[in-house]
């Protein structure tokens, strides 16, 4: 869904809107029946003391009442079934649209104004929707009440009418300084969302540097404008409630003052002002509802607008009309003049590469050099600037996305684990995974090395991210899940870097267990782990610097030579100064 039109959207709900009005109509109608049975039982009833009459306006009224709780038990289904469906279609189709998104996407907008959108301004939105569906029966009383103070004595009811304007007046006045002030307190709470997850997630790093009172006083600082502006918001929507209430004290005392004279020329009964002054009690209700609905809808609309906003990103990566389903690959990988930029930096310049089927390929050089740009592009999280990724001799952009992935596996330094078990992760690859497939992957990802000495084996809860489970811990499970994908194509970017040695070397079995038979873009900082490459590529801002063997860089006495040099002597000087210790 590329963008997001709040009529087009409710358009799918409109048969549910119109039955759900039509019984709050009903609902409200009914209620418009006793002060005309009042009217009759003063003016006819209390005369001639006919208790025939009597009854029957009583059964009458017990009638409407009972008919009028069964309607507004219905009317309490529909419109909350209504309210709700489309709280869960929206949250869905926005989070749909989040996950068609570019990787870029999500380096640029902060996370907790993502779950702002889907939580707090669909929370809005809801709120809105509910509203509307409010406002049709109050302007369904507006109508027939006016009918009926007109019938009743048209020169009072033309009185009261008259003043009814200043009521909207007054609404549509505060109603844009209400949207303006709630799009401002809505901007403000989704920074202080974004705020509070950064802190969470980074809670390790605010501890370790000590910075506790920093973060409150940071987190502070963002609380404060929402003070002013919720009291600002609240202030309006209270001011705008009390110039309404002051309109309607107006219209009550001019009723009393002029009904009573009419009553006392006999131009009007009793029963008629007892009707006519509960009628203008009915007609004032709704027109102070919109005082309260004036915020809602302003509310709702500002949210509407930021989901618009989100709505409306258009995905970077897309499927070509009619895209290739890719089968089981080959994995033989070219780039052919490959150029990509990053907020117009070049970071690819001109590439020219070939990785045969099979082939484990190591991407080296410092850090920036585009060693990750690369891996991210044969995943296509970005498109190429210039040039083309062919696959298997077709681009990767004629590919369709899903079909194309569903062939590539990614072991990252710091692998994602989702909340649940360890099964559960591990089976992330391929949902429909037997028991056996999972525990075979796993096998071979050593992670029964640990699975077999907890409580609960496989169905163990690991926690957000893994949090009960150690670096190496999680590397293994990742490296099972992606056994289990059973790739063409498998990237390891960094996939060892931040073990230690006993970890290192789990992993590294693990990962060669994994690499056996496909292609693999090893990206790698510490050069002993890829001797055993079939090809080493030295990049240097953006370009092929070297190519070849560790044997045959190693004899050119180039870049990589003293990369590797200046490695194993620093870890040479590490070891010394440990056995001194």
């Amino acid at each position: 869904m590329a963008e997001f039109n709040l009529r087009s959207f409710l358009r799918p709900y409109r048969g549910l809107m119109f039955f759900s009005c039509v019984s709050n109509i009903i609902f409200t109608g009914l209620a418009l029946t006793l002060p005309w049975m009042l009217k009759i039982a003063i003016d006819r009833v209390l005369p001639t003391a006919d208790y025939g009459l009597f009854f029957i306006l009583c059964a009458a009224m017990l009638t409407t009442y009972s008919v009028r709780c069964v309607v507004r038990y219905i009317a309490g289904i529909l419109g909350s079934y209504m309210v709700y469906r489309v709280m869960v279609d929206v949250r869905f189709k926005l989070f749909r649209h989040l996950q068609s998104l570019s990787l870029r996407f999500y380096e640029e907008y902060r996370t907790g104004k993502v779950v702002s959108n889907v939580i707090s301004d669909v929370g809005l939105l809801q709120q809105f929707v509910g509203s509307i569906v409010g406002m049709a029966d109050q302007i369904f009383m507006l109508i027939i009440i006016s009918i009926l103070l007109l019938f009743i004595n048209w020169q009072l009811g033309f009185l009261v009418l008259a003043i009814a304007p200043l009521h909207f007046i007054n609404f549509a006045y505060f109603r844009k300084k209400l949207q303006k002030t709630s799009k401002a307190f809505q901007e403000k709470m989704s920074e202080i969302s974004a705020n509070l997850a950064e802190t969470i997630n980074g809670i390790k790093v605010v501890k370790s540097f000590g910075q506790e009172r920093t973060e409150c006083c940071s987190f502070f600082k963002c609380l404060r404008p929402t003070l002013s502006i919720g009291v600002r918001l609240n202030l309006l929507g209270n001011i705008c409630g009390s110039a309404a209430d002051m309109l309607s004290i107006c219209t009550y005392l001019l009723v009393i003052g002029v009904g009573i004279r009419f009553v006392q020329q006999q131009v009007m009964t009793i029963g008629e002002f007892v009707a006519f002054y509960s009628y203008v009690g009915s007609l004032l209700g709704p027109i102070s509802i919109f005082a309260t609905l004036s915020t809602t809808i302003s509310q709702g609309l500002a949210g509407a607008e930021r989901i618009g906003r989100l709505m409306r990103i258009i995905p970077e990566i897309q499927d070509v009309p009619d895209p290739i389903k890719a089968g089981k690959l080959e994995g033989r990988i070219v780039f052919d003049s490959v150029s990509f930029k990053y907020d117009d930096q070049p970071v690819i310049k001109d590439l020219d590469l070939t990785i045969e089927p099979g082939k484990k390929v190591a991407l080296v050089g410092p850090s920036g050099c585009g060693k990750t740009t690369l891996g991210n592009l044969i995943l296509r999280f970005y498109d190429v600037s210039s040039g083309r990724i062919l696959i298997d001799g077709i681009d990767i952009r004629k590919y369709g996305k899903d079909s194309f992935r569903n062939n590539v596996a990614v072991v990252l330094q710091e692998p994602f684990l989702f909340s649940g078990t360890i099964k559960e992760n591990i089976a992330y690859a391929k949902k429909d995974a037997t028991n056996e497939e999972i525990i075979a992957a796993a096998k071979m990802a050593n992670v029964e090395e640990f699975v077999n000495m907890l409580p609960h084996g496989y169905k163990t809860v690991i926690g957000e991210n893994g949090a009960s489970l150690s670096g190496g811990q999680k590397q293994r499970i990742a490296i099972a899940r992606a056994i289990l994908k059973n790739p063409s194509i498998l990237i390891l970017d960094e996939a060892t870097s931040a073990l230690d040695t006993v970890s290192e070397y789990l992993v590294q079995h693990a990962l060669d267990n994994l690499m056996e038979g496909r292609t693999t873009i090893i990206i790698a900082h510490r050069l002993s782990t890829i001797k055993n490459a079939d090809q080493i590529v030295v990049l240097k801002s953006g370009k092929i610097e070297e190519v070849g063997t560790h044997e045959e860089l190693m004899q050119g006495n180039g870049t990589y030579h003293d990369l590797y040099t200046i490695q194993q002597q620093t870890a040479l000087d590490g070891a010394e100064m440990e056995v001194k210790k």
